[in-house]
């Protein structure tokens, strides 16, 4: 198989969104992933431009418990916001990952019926609960070759949660003005990008997180595959705890040092006295006694670092986006996906990048979405480092574009 050139980062001026530009000027974006509490403001009204950037990082004891990780995150942003250089109290959130289903359905439309009805009637149905306690919103698949069905992306959300999200940002003394989910501000932020050389070609994007990776297939500014994986860097974590029995700390930064994830199989050393056993061959002669030393040959040198082998991991990730591709070849025959974009907090590791470009044979890009942003002087930070690529504030800053919807 050809090998890919190795990633290469995008990173320029963002094509203005006029429906982005509000009166009331950009809401704060708020961002409840597993890694981490994210919070945005932009300014700016020819370019967005950054104004303030705030980051919580999540304490490893709560990274496995997504109830309490969400407690200390939303007791967390009151006292997050008031330390951060925040400039109005407007604001946006995202509905965390795991808080949400995503789904493709194919649905017969029926005359004075509205589409979000029977998706969401579809969706109860799937997951055994009343439609009235979800929030659905759908995204329809033009030119699919679905038949007589529409095929529709259908994002679905508790009622409940929903609202106790707009609950926490009041708490926060902040003017809820928009719930979002992470693919579309995903796609948003992938929309910023200086792409005009892509036209409308297919795109595969992969957002991969501590737990999760987030899948995405557009078509120049359109989405037409949406799917959540649950697996992301704490299993390679995981993977890694098993094989050398160390602690999850100590295993991502065993990770994230890694250059070689599958290493080559050991070469067995054959036996000096291996002629012993081949017939035909005369004895070893026996052992002469000497009092002299014997000079002893000097030690070949061993492995540098652990020997850690991620095969696995990696192999569960590439087959489930490739059920992924098959399902879009199945909606889109002949037309292939030539390149993947990646972004998320794994995507910072190139070697995970690049193994799982060579398995897909497509070209590569890491997207770093704060890089698309304008920069005045000295932006006031809490817990971020601007000056390094930060993949994954893709959906943190598509937040912040996407068009208020409250």
């Amino acid at each position: 198989m050809k090998r890919k050139p190795k990633l290469k980062k995008i990173g320029s001026s963002v094509r203005t969104n006029v429906r982005a530009m509000r009166p009331g000027g950009y809401p704060l974006s708020i961002d409840f992933g597993v890694g981490s509490l994210k919070v945005l403001q932009l300014t700016g009204s020819d370019q967005p431009m950054i104004a303030a950037a705030s980051q919580l990082t999540t304490p490893d004891d709560l990274l496995t418990t997504p109830s309490r990780r969400l407690l200390f995150q939303m007791e967390a942003l009151p006292k997050l916001i008031s330390s951060g250089k925040f400039k109005t109290n407007r604001a946006v959130c995202m509905i965390p990952v795991g808080q949400m289903v995503c789904k493709h359905f194919q649905i017969q439309q029926i005359e004075g019926v509205a589409i979000e009805d029977l998706a969401s009637g579809h969706l109860a149905s799937q997951i055994g609960c009343d439609p009235s306690a979800l929030l659905v919103r759908c995204n329809c698949v033009e030119g699919s070759k679905s038949g007589a069905k529409r095929e529709v992306i259908t994002y679905g959300a508790s009622r409940e949660f929903v609202g106790r999200l707009m609950g926490t940002l009041k708490s926060a003394k902040l003017e809820p003005v928009g719930i979002h989910n992470e693919f579309e501000a995903i796609a948003q932020s992938i929309n910023t990008r200086a792409g005009a050389d892509e036209g409308a070609r297919p795109v595969l994007v992969l957002d991969m997180g501590c737990s999760t990776t987030n899948v995405l297939i557009m078509h120049g500014e359109r989405t037409v595959f949406a799917r959540s994986i649950e697996h992301g860097a704490m299993h390679f974590d995981d993977s890694i705890c098993h094989q050398l029995r160390c602690t999850m700390l100590e295993a991502r930064e065993i990770r994230q040092g890694l250059e070689v994830l599958i290493p080559e199989p050991a070469t067995v050393a054959v036996a000096e006295t291996a002629s012993e056993s081949m017939p035909g061959m005369p004895p070893a002669p026996e052992p002469v006694e000497s009092s002299e030393p014997v000079a002893q040959k000097p030690a070949m040198p061993g492995p540098v670092g652990p020997r850690v082998d991620l095969g696995e991991a990696l192999e569960i990730m590439t087959d489930e986006v490739s059920m992924c591709l098959r399902y879009h070849r199945s909606l889109f025959p002949g037309t292939p996906i030539g390149k993947v974009l990646f972004v998320g907090g794994l995507s910072k590791q190139v070697s995970v990048c690049e193994h799982i470009a060579r398995k897909l044979n497509m070209s590569a890009q890491s997207v770093d979405p704060l890089a698309c942003l304008g920069r005045t002087g000295k932006i006031p930070t809490s817990g971020i480092d601007l000056s390094d690529a930060q993949p994954g504030w893709a959906s943190v800053v598509g937040g912040a574009l996407i068009p208020t919807d409250l």
